[in-house]
């Protein structure tokens, strides 16, 4: 007995907004595992599933059909924008894209190329409406379409889970997720179905168990192992984020507590990897907030109008996720420079920690969903369209450039006219915020605009840096503060400081306030002996910067290098690469003075390097300090810096120094020279290869095109194949059940061909399988059937059915026509049920008596033709006169429909005539004389005049009817 199928209805709107969607993605092989995934998946918790089945949009699908036989769930076929309701599996129809908007399934008519439906379409739209309740399911299939959307799912913290190779009939699709890095489970069909259901029970239970203080234990020990494997420091994060995306992992693995969680972390690396990805947030949209957009395209207008030709304007966007608020900003430029035509240079660097993102990025292609809110004429202007994505022009593309950078950790880029970070700082603390807005504070000229997001403010967390320019849009105008202030700022806020990495966030309260103090103490020293010194680490890399380093580094324009020989300035640049030299060669302190004046003064720098070792680091930290002295100073005072003895006051030896020094900063530049030349050269393979990496796209492209038909024509060869196979059992069923009965029947189809017939059938017909297909009045029955064509045909035209007497030896027969039809009404037939009237019994002896008095009393009477029918229109006696009347014999005429001495159209109402007189219910004569027209057995027509009364004999009615030509009886009267 089939389970009943079961459906959830949830009427409080709460429950409705924690309800999870599931998306399942399929194309070639899809339907074997949709009905393995169905088999399994259970009504236990409510959900709505929608499944993307690559389908050819040219036929109609019979899917809904075949999953319904094995669902436990109600199937609908989605034909039209609908809401839909928990634990039904919808199907998204032939020729369209769904997407999910305000909670219902909306379709549109699917693009001429690509995939129908569109699996990346409907994902995107599900990440944007349903967040972290979007579940991603990837079966079998080729080409690639999905891999898009799982990263719009991963981006949301959803759960994303595809099929494995070893029973995805084509594992193309599933490989394809499985290679963005973002796929949570690999499990075979049954095993996904399982897990959905044990992740969506266990996902809200857990993350109320984890609202813990940021201060817990569990919770420090978890960001130390991410600072430990991954060098970036989510504590400044907001912990309800991190919460929400830690439940999520756990809920994948399920793991029940927070305890267990970090000791899984510490046993996995990739595990570890797997939740850094997960924390990274790459969520962003073209325009996002039409009226915040319209503020920053006013500010740019200014911006632009106020700067010359020759000058660079320059731009930051951290966060840049996908790219898309960098080419949006990128857009606003060029429409200035075209308004008040100025072909001013704009440079725009967006940067992330998500290098997946970044990836993304540059190939600067985005899908139907990504570009919805984008202007048409925008559209129009700044993208071209190329087979179903729309691609930036070079003309925005060429004024954007990606880079990895952390905006907690790494140095900032500097002299920037405009910062957009929009909805980065809202998942970070306070603290931390106040932090990143330092570092833009430094990043900024004077006057720089700093533009956020809708829940961030810059001169409410630091109103000493920046003011309100334009509140609606929330654009804010830097502040000029003073040049030890702005140190300070980017010193903290672009290293990683070594004292925070050696803290132990673990400590009592009572031992950490006691660091503190230290610390400070620590700190007052540091800033009398050491106070303008740089942190460096075993490449070179700048960690941390302290003082007023101005004097001694610099930062050119475009993509900032924070190696401390690019960033210190030349003369100093042969010193400082000596020191680090000698400092990791001897691992001791080295000093080194240079002299110069300086408006009539004497000066004397020293630099040193001290190679230092910092617990919790792999490798050694490097401390080049600067030490500025006024050697006026000192000499007024009586104080020597430097001994004569040694040759300080030797012109000679100064002279010799200055020379070395004039050589070894030649062969410097001479092997800085070179490195261009390589650099340019690895330029010139870099495009080269990105050619050949063009052309190769344009392949395969051509390629998803070829597999996206392929996918097509597999799926409808699969349900062909199934369809096949049901057609052959119901064949089968058909025919066993006519090789079982008794009874004599024959089909034939709309063109009178024999379509089948049973044993009895054949016996009386003398039909063989040979017959089968051959129209049957052109068959040898062994019986003759008087106008069986016609019979048939009228059977057909009026779909109702017809009794026809046949004679066979001593057998008398009735054939009864039955018309049979399909969905179509074209399609009808007809049932040849042959039913026996008389076989070898003779008729009863009152029968023969009575039929001789009648024909006797006939003769007696009038000399006509006479004939005698029971209620069914059988002949049962006939007089002589009818044989010569109609040239049948009366043994061919006895036991026949009287309807065979009939044409058309009187044949056909002669039941009816029979029928109507019957249910009046009485007997007596039923007219006078009227004019019929008669068919002989040649074929040819007489008109007759016809006398017909009826009689009861022995209890059943009679008809006798009186027949003779017209004009005998004309002249008879």
């Amino acid at each position: 007995m089939k389970k009943q199928k079961q459906v959830t209805t949830v009427s409080d709107e709460d429950a409705l907004e924690k309800l999870y969607w599931v998306v399942i993605g399929a194309s070639a092989g899809g339907l074997e595992a949709l009905k393995e995934f169905l088999k399994v998946l259970e009504p236990q918790t409510p959900a709505i599933y929608i499944i993307a089945q690559h389908l050819d949009p040219k036929h109609p699908t019979i899917l809904k059909d075949l999953l319904e036989r094995v669902s436990n769930m109600p199937v609908e076929l989605v034909n039209k924008d609908m809401t839909p309701i928990p634990n039904t599996i919808y199907i998204v129809s032939p020729g369209h894209n769904a997407q999910i908007k305000n909670g219902k399934i909306v379709l549109s008519p699917a693009a001429t190329i690509g995939p129908k439906p569109s699996i990346n379409l409907l994902l995107d739209s599900l990440a944007e409406e349903v967040s972290e309740r979007a579940i991603a399911v990837i079966l079998s299939g080729t080409g690639s379409d999905g891999s898009q959307g799982v990263a719009s799912i991963k981006a949301s913290s959803g759960l994303i889970i595809v099929q494995d190779e070893q029973t995805a009939k084509y594992a193309s699709m599933p490989n394809s997720a499985i290679e963005t890095g973002f796929v949570d489970l690999v499990l075979p069909p049954s095993k996904i179905a399982q897990e959905l259901g044990q992740y969506i029970q266990s996902s809200g239970k857990l993350l109320s168990n984890l609202a813990m203080p940021k201060s817990s234990t569990s919770l420090q020990k978890l960001f130390k192992r991410l600072l430990d494997e991954t060098g970036y420091d989510f504590s400044g994060y907001k912990l309800k984020t991190v919460q929400r995306r830690i439940a999520r992992r756990m809920a994948v693995h399920k793991i029940l507590t927070l305890d267990d969680y970090v000791s899984l972390l510490n046993t996995s690396s990739s595990e570890v990897e797997n939740l850094f990805r997960d924390l990274l947030i790459s969520v962003t949209d073209f325009f996002r907030d039409t009226e915040a957009f319209s503020g920053l395209e006013r500010v740019i207008f200014e911006v632009v109008k106020q700067h010359d030709e020759n000058d660079q304007l320059r731009i930051w966007v951290p966060g840049c996720a996908n790219g898309e608020e960098a080419y949006s900003i990128s857009i606003l430029f060029q429409k200035a420079r075209m308004a008040l035509r100025k072909e001013i240079n704009y440079q725009i660097f967006a940067t992330d920690i998500d290098e997946f993102a970044l990836s993304q990025a540059r190939k600067a292609t985005f899908t139907e969903t990504q570009v919805k809110n984008v202007d048409p004429q925008i559209l129009d202007s700044y993208f071209y369209l190329k087979e179903g994505a729309y691609i930036i022009k070079k003309m925005v593309r060429d004024h954007v450039v990606f880079a990895r950078q952390n905006v907690v950790m790494d140095p900032p880029f500097s002299r920037l006219d405009l910062i957009s970070c929009r909805n980065v700082m809202i998942y970070f603390s306070i603290d931390l915020q106040r932090q990143v807005l330092q570092t833009f504070h430094f990043a900024l000229k004077p006057n720089g605009f700093l533009f956020l997001g809708k829940a961030e403010s810059a001169n409410s967390v630091t109103p000493e840096l920046f003011d309100a320019y334009d509140k609606v849009s929330q654009i804010f105008k830097r502040k000029q503060t003073s040049i030890s202030q702005r140190i300070d700022h980017v010193s903290s806020a672009v290293s990683v400081s070594i004292s925070r990495r050696r803290q132990d966030s673990t400590m009592p309260l009572m031992l950490q306030e006691k660091n503190r103090l230290v610390g400070q103490l620590d700190q007052a020293l540091l800033d009398q002996l050491i106070p303008t010194a740089v942190v460096i680490d075993d490449q070179g890399q700048v960690m941390h910067i302290r003082g007023d380093v101005s004097y001694y580094l610099t930062f050119p324009q475009g993509r900032i290098d924070t190696n401390i020989l690019t960033l210190v300035r030349d003369e100093l640049k042969v010193d400082v690469r000596t020191l680090i030299q000698k400092a990791k060669r001897d691992g001791s302190a080295t000093t080194q003075a240079l002299f110069y004046e300086e408006v009539s003064k004497k000066n004397a720098l020293f630099l040193s390097v001290q190679r230092m070792s910092v617990e919790g680091m792999s490798q050694d930290v490097y401390v080049l300090s600067f030490t500025k002295v006024d050697l006026s100073d000192a000499f007024i005072s009586g104080t020597s810096l430097i001994d004569n003895k040694e040759g300080i006051s030797n012109e000679t030896l100064r002279q010799e120094v200055s020379i070395f020094k004039e050589r070894l900063q030649t062969a410097v530049e001479e092997l800085e020279t070179t490195n261009e030349e390589l650099q340019s050269t690895n330029e010139e393979l870099q495009s080269s290869n990105e050619e050949l990496q063009s052309a190769n796209e344009e392949l395969q492209t051509s390629n998803e095109e070829m597999q996206s038909t392929n996918e097509e024509l597999s799926t409808v060869n699969e349900e062909l194949e199934v369809k096949t196979f049901e057609l052959e059992q119901v064949n089968n069923d058909l025919e066993n059940m006519l090789a079982m009965m008794k009874e004599p029947i024959v089909m034939v189809d709309n063109r009178l061909k024999v379509q089948r017939f049973t044993k009895a059938a054949s016996q009386i017909f003398n039909l063989t399988q040979k017959d089968i297909g051959q129209i049957i009045t052109t068959l040898d029955l062994g019986v003759e059937i008087v106008n069986l064509r016609q019979e048939l045909l009228n059977v057909i035209e009026s779909t109702s059915e017809h009794d026809l007497p046949i004679r066979k030896r001593d057998q008398e027969f009735v054939i009864r026509l039955s018309p049979y039809k399909t969905d179509s009404v074209s399609q009808v037939g007809v049932m040849m049920f042959v039913e026996e009237v008389a076989l070898t019994t003779p008729l009863p002896s009152e029968y023969n008596q009575q039929q001789w008095q009648v024909v006797e009393l006939c003769g007696k009477v009038v000399p006509y033709a006479q004939i005698v029918i029971d209620q069914k229109g059988i002949i049962v006696a006939v007089n002589e006169r009818s044989e010569s009347l109609f040239g049948y014999s009366a043994k061919e005429l006895l036991y026949q429909n009287v309807k065979i001495l009939m044409p058309n159209p009187y044949s056909q109402h002669h039941d009816d005539y029979i029928r109507d007189y019957l249910n009046g219910n009485s007997a007596g004569s039923l007219g006078i004389w009227r004019d019929v027209t008669g068919l002989m057995k040649s074929g040819e027509r007489l008109l007759l005049k016809l006398y017909v009364e009826s009689t009861l004999l022995n209890g059943k009615p009679y008809f006798m009817g009186y027949l003779t030509k017209s004009e005998i009886l004309d002249a008879f009267k």
